[in-house]
């Protein structure tokens, strides 16, 4: 019997605008490989302001306001890990800061050994971003693996 080719998925999750459609093929894919799957949520400016702008979060300081969104977040990507593991997938959730998340993506991606990043393509301006998003474009160009990229 072969070992798996693919026994470790990265699942870069967009937390501001998440959308059932990305963890739910992330899932079935990790499903159907038998892999396990680690799903990332980088909080970065811009999904910062999203959350907040959603949510109207209050903080009495810069601290309590990272904490609590962090604590936001962190529990958002809970209940992805717990979808997954309802549908028989092995799954973990990581949450972190990082102003660059393409960065952050492909550091993840080295650290945690993954076979396999599944990003969603977003669109955006110039060719580049127009088939891919400047995110999956980054990931795409720069990563240690093979990246699987889905339509978004």
């Amino acid at each position: 019997m072969t070992e798996p080719v693919v026994r470790r998925i990265l699942a870069p999750m967009e937390m501001a605008e998440a959308r059932d459609s990305d963890c739910a093929y992330a899932i079935g894919l990790a499903l159907q490989l038998h892999a396990e799957l680690l799903l990332l949520a980088v909080i970065d400016t811009p999904t910062t302001v999203a959350l907040v702008s959603r949510h109207r979060a209050t903080a009495a300081s810069a601290h309590d306001f990272e904490h609590n969104l962090m604590q936001e977040v962190t529990a958002e990507l809970q209940k992805l890990v717990d979808r997954a593991a309802k549908a028989g997938v092995r799954a973990k959730g990581h949450v972190t800061f990082n102003e660059d998340p393409e960065e952050q993506i492909l550091k993840e991606a080295m650290l945690q050994k993954v076979d396999l990043i599944v990003v969603r393509a977003s669109g955006g301006r110039g060719i580049m971003k127009a088939l891919l998003g400047s995110t999956a474009g980054e990931i795409l160009k720069a990563a240690p693996c093979p990246v699987l990229v889905a339509r978004g």
